[in-house]
């Protein structure tokens, strides 16, 4: 399914528009968060946007065969999303209390809803770093959650949980930043197999796209 909506009802409103696809998935995700301690290491909370998913799947087909993992995923939109659309395990990380509990009230919610969705959604409250990963894990989803110190950590547990069960495994970024591009870009075990600007969006901002990292055998 696809989250587009008409934008004569939003007036030019981005947040309405985003609200009413919330509503379509009975969960509440629009905003963006500040902390007031919070860690470097760690980002504010903001969504990805719902047309930039409808542009990320409309171009490019992830790997069903296994889970889809969201680090960082604030209050869940993008495993909501996901399992939504294709109806497979759906696993969101986020390390912050409040976010994570916000997904979990909106699981409950969106379980209401739809409950005879296949697919395991579900939620973990812990750090990126220390998730012990499932091994049929295979899309890895990225938002700038955190900083490159723990990506980089998490990249290692990736590439280790692989050496351990062999499978495909994908690795997206959205709105990359350099240092997290730079990274994958110049690990022996990744290669990056596309890149998938929103034209329209990057009218406005260049770093409106999602690059897609594949592990390759070593």
């Amino acid at each position: 399914m696809v989250f587009s909506v008409d934008r004569r009802i939003c007036k030019g409103d981005e947040r309405v528009e985003e609200r009413e696809l919330d509503k379509r998935l009975h969960i509440q995700t629009v905003g963006v968060r500040e902390w007031v301690h919070q860690s470097s290491h760690y980002n504010r909370y903001e969504a990805t946007p719902y047309e930039g998913m409808d542009f990320l799947f409309a171009q490019h087909e992830i790997l069903v065969s296994g889970s889809f993992v969201d680090f960082g995923c604030g209050k869940g939109r993008v495993p909501f999303y996901v399992h939504h659309r294709y109806s497979i395990d759906v696993i969101g990380i986020e390390m912050n209390s409040v976010l994570y509990q916000d997904a979990m009230n909106n699981l409950i919610d969106y379980r209401q809803a739809f409950p005879k969705k296949r697919g395991m959604l579900s939620f973990e409250c812990c750090l990126a770093e220390r998730y012990e990963l499932p091994d049929d894990a295979s899309t890895f989803y990225f938002f700038n959650p955190f900083s490159l110190d723990i990506f980089r950590r998490v990249i290692q547990n990736i590439v280790r949980s692989i050496e351990l069960v062999a499978r495909p495994v994908e690795v997206i970024l959205y709105y990359p930043t350099a240092d997290y591009e730079q990274l994958l870009h110049n690990h022996s075990l990744f290669e990056k197999t596309a890149e998938i600007p929103i034209a329209h969006l990057q009218v406005h901002d260049d770093q409106e796209r999602f690059i897609v990292y594949t592990y390759k055998k070593p």
